[in-house]
């Protein structure tokens, strides 16, 4: 990624989160609109059952490799010696994330257009609740990679990079 300051990394870093949070949010509004008009495909229980432990479990799955996904590529993060690098691999690891979040957000739309469960509802709300929990942020950043106090400072008041 290419960036210019350090607040531009985080303005680019917000801008793409809000996107991958705005995306699921639309569509399921668009789909729970769209069902009160018309019934669900799948009206029977069992099917209804299997639809809801396909998707949940898919979602689980998808999540839970993800954060530990993530946690290693903290570890590897914090050997690098450079911020710059540390903060590369920091935003594509956030974006992943998020995007994961999305998609099983989606994947929680689509369970509810099928179904016209509430559980896909409830789950939906909980997974947004959960993206915006583990918003990346400055202080979040820091806190992860265990920065330096100087890149600690740098990163905190938006200071700009020195150049070598």
């Amino acid at each position: 990624m290419i960036f210019l300051s350090i607040r531009e990394y985080f303005y680019k870093l917000n801008t793409i989160g809000f996107i991958l949070l705005l995306l699921p949010t639309a569509g399921f509004i668009f789909l729970y609109y769209y069902t009160i008009d018309h019934a669900p495909m799948l009206g029977d229980e069992a099917s209804v059952q299997l639809i809801m432990s396909i998707l949940f479990g898919v979602c689980l799955l998808d999540l839970t490799i993800v954060h530990w996904l993530q946690r290693v590529r903290i570890k590897q993060l914090n050997a690098n010696i450079e911020l710059v690098n540390k903060m590369d691999g920091y935003f594509t690891m956030s974006i992943v994330r998020m995007a994961m979040y999305c998609l099983c957000c989606l994947l929680m739309g689509a369970g509810f257009y099928l179904t016209g469960s509430t559980w896909f509802s409830i789950a939906f709300v909980v997974l947004m609740i959960a993206s915006i929990v583990q918003w990346p942020s400055a202080r979040r950043f820091c806190r992860q990679l265990r920065l330096r106090q100087d890149e600690r400072n740098m990163v905190l008041n938006n200071l700009d990079m020195p150049t070598t």
